[in-house]
């Protein structure tokens, strides 16, 4: 039994997950014998999950297997009594406490590479379960090869390798070995992959299960193609505001992709920014479908507190408002520069001391200012929206009134004429 050992040097550092199986005991035999002159140093990590009666068992035979061959062990024993009190499926919840412990040891252990003992079958089952549960489309296909964690790699270097050829090597050198009864129950659908589904298909002589490689290979193409696309409409089109913690992009840009590159625009800028993963296809379908909608502005709710504001041609993903503002009112009884809300107002000492105190404030409704260089006034809605101002954003602009109330500023759209070189306001990070 060849393991592939490309994804590994001689100097490097191994850590091998052990559960005990057939599988994860042949690697770890491997290790010790053919391929022990392959790394500089071994240690085997194991967890015990704490649900079945063998699992205590399973940790002490281990311990005593590492001691004999000299190698490190640690063991980590895992609490899943919340999923089990709840009748909630542990398997996801298992799995995700397993990986963080990987990551706490692998920094403890200053370790280059952790083994995992997936193999061939492993590939197949996860390439059907994937493809009939519907989570091919934002994904790799199956079980990549090599994999990189914070701070180190996972390597599966028996991914080639059939069950069968484990089985027989196992018979062959007589390795020890712990089964899971678990593994045989075909309530878990995987298992039921394993050991029904892919029997069934391979009795028949037209069918070939390992012709799912060959769609795990092109589907991965397309997928890494899809990633690539997914960069240059992010790096083109997608504006991050730090200051404002929003992100915008074109509307009309983004309608005009494929459904599943929108898809994958999202789950990375939805990830990466505000740390929101697995939402599902209907969700994404029913906002694509909203963002190509004639309305011009709208809003969709994300989270309690994430919005996505359609406004004027964007789609902005942004912090909830519920229509307030940081600062309702303000006064300022001398110059100097001042913030309010996402604006910075410059007030200069050569600002006629007969209009302070100053007020500023956000819109009321029938507020008016005076036209320059005409007769006349205009509402301040008005304004806002000849400069296709969104709806969302017009009760954080800023409306300055001077000592008799009368606006002589609202943001950076007006400024009374004489007085704007002595008012400047800009919003707070504009250079």
């Amino acid at each position: 039994m060849q393991l592939n050992s490309s994804g590994w040097h001689r100097d490097d550092h191994l850590v091998v997950a052990v559960s005990t199986g057939i599988d994860s005991m042949c690697l770890l035999y491997q290790l010790l014998n053919e391929y022990k002159d392959s790394y500089r140093r071994l240690t085997c990590l194991h967890v015990n999950h704490g649900v079945r009666l063998a699992s205590e068992e399973e940790g002490q035979f281990l311990t005593a297997y590492c001691k004999q061959h000299h190698i490190d062990l640690h063991i980590k024993k895992l609490d899943l009594s919340h999923s089990l009190d709840r009748n909630k499926s542990i398997q996801n919840e298992a799995r995700i406490k397993r990986y963080q412990w990987f990551d706490e040891m692998m920094l403890a252990l200053e370790a280059d590479v952790l083994l995992t003992a997936h193999h061939l079958d492993d590939q197949l089952e996860t390439i059907m379960y994937r493809v009939f549960s519907g989570k091919s489309t934002r994904n790799r296909l199956g079980i990549d090869e090599l994999s990189k964690r914070e701070g180190y790699y996972i390597y599966r270097p028996l991914l080639a390798v059939s069950k069968n050829e484990i089985q027989q090597f196992q018979i062959e050198n007589k390795i020890p070995f712990y089964e899971d009864v678990s593994n045989q129950d075909n309530k878990y659908v995987r298992n039921d992959i394993r050991n029904r589904i892919i029997p069934a298909i391979d009795e028949n002589e037209q069918l070939k299960v390992l012709h799912l490689l060959k769609l795990k290979h092109w589907h991965d193409e397309q997928y890494d193609i899809l990633q690539c696309k997914a960069t240059q409409f992010i790096t083109e089109f997608v504006k991050f505001d730090e200051k404002l913690i929003n992100i915008e992009m074109p509307r009309q840009a983004f309608n005009d992709l494929p459904d599943h590159l929108k898809m994958i625009i999202f789950d990375r800028v939805l990830s990466e920014h505000f740390k929101l993963f697995n939402i599902s296809d209907r969700t994404y379908n029913d906002w694509f479908q909203q963002f190509k909608s004639k309305k011009a502005q709208f809003s969709i709710n994300l989270t309690e507190k994430w919005i996505i504001q359609i406004a004027y041609g964007k789609l902005i993903i942004m912090a909830k408002n519920n229509g307030d503002t940081y600062f309702r009112v303000q006064i300022i009884d001398k110059p100097g520069n001042y913030i309010f809300d996402k604006y910075l107002l410059e007030i200069h000492s050569n600002l006629p001391k007969s209009l302070f105190p100053l007020t500023v404030r956000t819109r009321k409704s029938g507020d008016t200012f005076k036209l320059n260089g005409r007769d006349g006034y205009k509402k301040v809605n008005r304004l806002f929206i000849d400069q296709k101002v969104p709806k969302w954003f017009r009760d954080q602009i800023p409306v300055i009134l001077d000592k008799q109330q009368r606006i002589i500023a609202v943001g950076d759209l007006y400024q009374q004429q004489q007085l704007e070189q002595w008012i400047i306001i800009s919003k707070n990070g504009d250079e």
